[in-house]
């Protein structure tokens, strides 16, 4: 019997194994399904399934932009998600569901900035402005992975360099021209930045509010051709919460928070620098708050000891040159910001009244709610930060771009806007004798998504108003257009290096004929005598040439777009007294010996007798004449187009 006993025993163990591994299995599926059905990770998936869809619907409908019924394809489409998606949340309230709306309000702006640059490789603004320094910067970094101008060889960069960066060795690795992973790049990171701030407000918040606040985020400043001061701005609020307050789920731990940090420093840093006052404030008071103050400083000095190690490839050699003597003159720019009016809660618009809302909601919850005091910290700091610049604008012409400190202001409060009605409209709504019908908060979020979305349709597209004609079709109103339409529009009118341009060009003619720089031209005139591939130290009297081209500048011509370690001053005064220089033989000798390097190839426009360089933000003209090139020392090309004369120095 003990035997038989010991049988059963025996038979029962394997049994008893199976049973824990099938819980274990069940146990290990529920994590998993959990963990899929999180709003964060569904609005990636959901992202990462629709947006090449949606990336896909301009060329497969061949969608002309500058004709109404095509620009409205964006409307139509993200119309009938809007009520498929609303559709699903009346049905089915689940956080999945909101998680599944942001990863399509993400795909849609895919399709949105595809429609509208359908037809051309350019992003808004073509390559020109600092649309086209970005894309020198990201033509730069497929010939060097260090910290570099764009348009200065050799020169750390002051920009923050990541973005162009990858761009530049995306380019390589796909073996495409940087210039044309621009547009790609820009809807990508937009797009993602709509998922990238839904992920970390949820964390702090309902993962309605956090859809809401990242999509508003894309009406305060949602500029494609900035696509890194757009996903900067969509992570600096959330990341400063989750890391210097008090975020009543606790905070990030410091590895990912130092690294996010650093990384978003490399993208765009200035909205850091922005709220710095407010920053160091807010880390007073927490820490005065603090039970065990010592780890809180711990917990802080390591993330910004992490921050110093992923940005040190950069601003290492960054403060070096600066040390050494950079000339910081890209703040002087006398832009029509300056004067804008510092108060955008008081405009009567509905942004303007829900800032309003959000700085009344700062002020009453100051004392009750963890997320006010932050806010009102970063808001009331970078009023600080404008205020004082704003002086030292006044008495020196240096801005410290204080006017670009706005959209931080505004988006701090409609993120307050928001989540004072999360926090105040449950209490409100039971004071209410009428009970709130059910639905209501799905109706509210579909306005709030549909406002996104057609604000950003309508700031975005080159073309926004037709009338019509009497002959039948719409004709185009560009007038009615801001400037980010005509950006837009930019795009389609942008001359390529060989003096083609994009397909819808002449419809985009109507706004502003681009003039053609002649890239093609210029390179076969150098490298027939220098070489294919040369890349020589290059004066320009255009900026586009190191767009298209890894060429070392010797200068820029835009001084107020230029950085500090590059010394423009220094190298504009240089080049003041090298056309200055009659003798040939003598100015042969000085261009190839200037305290800042040869210059191997000089790019001049022709206009009657004399050879121009001609500064931009300055007055004065730089006039070299022909006689200067000896022939014995360069070779004069003087047949190309638009008035460009190129000589050359002999190898």
């Amino acid at each position: 019997m003990v035997r038989a006993g010991t049988d059963v025993r025996e038979d029962a163990a394997p049994a008893a194994t199976l049973d824990a591994e099938k819980r274990d299995r069940r146990r290990s599926w529920r994590r998993v399904s959990k963990t899929l059905a999180h709003p964060s990770v569904v609005a990636v998936l959901v992202w990462l399934a629709a947006a090449p869809v949606a990336a896909l619907v301009p060329s497969a409908l061949d969608l002309n932009p500058f004709r109404q019924a095509g620009a409205d394809v964006p409307l139509v489409l993200g119309g009938f998600a809007a009520v498929a998606t609303a559709a699903l949340a009346l049905w089915r309230r689940s956080p999945a569901v909101t998680g599944a709306a942001a990863g399509l309000f993400a795909a849609w702006t895919v399709l949105l900035l595809r429609t509208a640059w359908h037809g051309t490789p350019f992003p808004s603004e073509g390559v020109f402005g600092d649309t086209g320094r970005l894309a020198a910067m990201a033509t730069r970094y497929t010939v060097t992975s260090a910290s570099s101008d764009g348009i200065v060889a050799g020169v750390p960069s002051e920009y923050p360099p990541l973005y162009p960066w990858l761009i530049g060795k995306a380019a390589v690795l796909l073996d495409v021209e940087a210039w044309r992973l621009l547009a790609p790049a820009a809807i990508l990171v937009v797009s993602a930045s709509i998922v990238i701030g839904f992920a970390l407000w949820s964390r702090l918040t309902t993962p309605a509010a956090a859809l809401a606040i990242s999509a508003l985020g894309l009406v305060i400043f949602g500029k494609p051709d900035k696509a890194y001061e757009v996903v900067a701005l969509a992570i600096v609020i959330p990341m400063l919460l989750l890391t210097v307050a008090s975020p009543a789920r606790g905070r990030m731990h410091w590895l990912p928070a130092g690294v996010i940090g650093g990384l978003m420093a490399l993208t765009y840093y200035a909205y850091l620098a922005f709220a710095v006052l407010g920053v160091l404030a807010l880390v007073w008071l927490t820490w005065r708050a603090e039970s065990d103050r010592r780890a809180y400083a711990f917990y802080l000095g390591r993330i910004a000891a992490v921050m110093l190690v992923v940005t040190s490839w950069y601003l290492v050699p960054y403060v070096w040159a600066m040390l050494r003597g950079g000339q910081q003159v890209a703040d002087m720019f006398q832009s029509s910001l300056i004067s804008l009016n510092p108060l955008p809660f008081l405009e009567m618009t509905p942004l303007g009244v829900a800032q309003l809302i959000g700085l009344a909601g700062l002020l009453w919850l100051r004392s009750s709610v963890w997320w006010a005091p932050p806010l009102l910290a970063i808001v009331l700091g970078t009023y600080g930060y404008y205020l004082i610049s704003l002086a030292r604008y006044v008495t020196t012409t240096h801005t410290g771009l204080f006017y670009y400190a706005f959209p931080l202001i505004s988006a701090c409060l409609l993120t307050a806007a928001v989540l004072t009605v999360v926090h105040a409209g449950p209490a409100l709504a039971r004071r209410v004798a009428t009970p709130v019908p059910p639905g209501t908060g799905v109706a509210v979020m579909s306005i709030v998504l549909v406002f996104a979305g057609y604000t950003y349709w309508h700031t975005n597209m080159p073309v926004v108003r037709w009338t019509a004609k009497a002959t039948g079709g719409g004709r185009i109103d560009f007038a009615a257009g801001e400037l980010s339409n005509s950006n837009a529009a930019h795009a389609h009118n942008q001359p390529f290096p060989n003096g083609s341009r994009p397909r819808f060009s002449a419809d985009a003619a109507g706004d502003r004929r681009w003039p053609w720089f002649p890239v093609e031209p210029v390179q076969r005139a150098v490298e027939g005598t220098l070489g294919e591939g040369a890349r020589p130290n290059t004066l320009s009297y255009d900026e586009e040439l190191f767009a298209f081209l890894p060429w070392r500048g010797y200068i820029g011509t835009d001084r107020n777009a230029s950085y500090g370690p590059v010394r423009w001053d220094d190298r504009y005064a240089e080049l003041t007294e090298l056309a200055k220089i009659t003798d040939p033989a003598a100015f042969a000798q000085a261009s190839a010996r200037t305290e800042f390097g040869p210059i191997d190839v000089f790019i001049l426009h022709r206009e009657k007798t004399d050879l121009v360089w001609r500064p931009l933000r300055l007055p004065t003209v730089l006039r070299f004449q022909p006689q200067q090139f000896d022939a014995k020392t360069f070779v004069l090309v003087d047949d190309l187009p638009e008035d460009t004369v190129v000589a050359i120095r002999r190898p």
